[in-house]
């Protein structure tokens, strides 16, 4: 996978200015797409950069983020705007404190702006929903980097789409179930077998990855 200086060289080559840094270590869902789609609006290249070095158990395979990725670009985002690339590090669910982490690595790789959504690099419900974003915010001038602060998106029935709290006129009616897409239920779905909501993740991602070993048995 790429270097910082071969990524450098790529958005100079690409002629990209401004280029915004995704960290994940999901497959694809249509929340991420959401972010993504966003941060295209605001730049001019945006750097997908899952994270698929040593993980928990549960987490998903390097090549199950691989194949989804691959056949998510190709098929529904702008492929002369997007470069996709794999970061091998250990995760380590440290919430605010991995944030900054990761922002750091990303202004190291030639981004200029990092997307911060919610309860990043979180673990179950350890931190805040926010938290991240806070602890972001007091060192954001020191960083080298500008960051994207996203709220949580989820599928609002009423809105009939993709919104979040700060686009959507009913989030104050909606009840905890019906908000946020939730990469931690969609990886419940899938081990049970169950297929996913159109509206939670596009069926080009799940058919791109069928038939292959989806989560990690054991921390690698």
């Amino acid at each position: 996978d790429l270097t910082p200086k071969e990524t450098k060289a790529l958005f100079e080559k690409l002629e990209w200015k401004t280029i915004a840094g995704f960290q994940t270590r999901n497959v694809p869902h249509r929340g991420h797409e959401y972010l993504q789609r966003t941060a295209l609006e605001l730049v001019d290249g945006l750097f997908i950069h899952p994270l698929i070095g040593r993980r928990k158990a549960g987490d998903y395979t390097a090549n199950a983020i691989r194949l989804s990725y691959e056949a998510f670009i190709s098929e529904f985002l702008p492929k002369k705007r997007v470069l996709l690339s794999f970061l091998t590090t250990t995760m380590r669910y440290a919430g605010p404190r991995e944030a900054l982490f990761h922002a750091i690595i990303r202004r190291n790789y030639g981004c200029t702006h990092f997307i911060i959504g919610r309860d990043h690099a979180g673990v179950g419900s350890f931190y805040g929903k926010y938290e991240a974003q806070e602890l972001v915010r007091k060192y954001e001038s020191e960083l080298g980097i500008n960051i994207l602060y996203f709220k949580g998106p989820f599928f609002c029935r009423f809105c009939d789409t993709i919104v979040t709290e700060k686009t959507c006129a009913h989030y104050s009616r909606l009840s905890k179930e019906e908000t946020d897409i939730s990469g931690t239920e969609i990886r419940r779905m899938l081990v049970q077998a169950v297929q996913p909501d159109i509206r939670l993740m596009r069926p080009e991602v799940l058919e791109s990855i069928l038939g292959i070993e989806l989560f990690i048995q054991e921390e690698k």
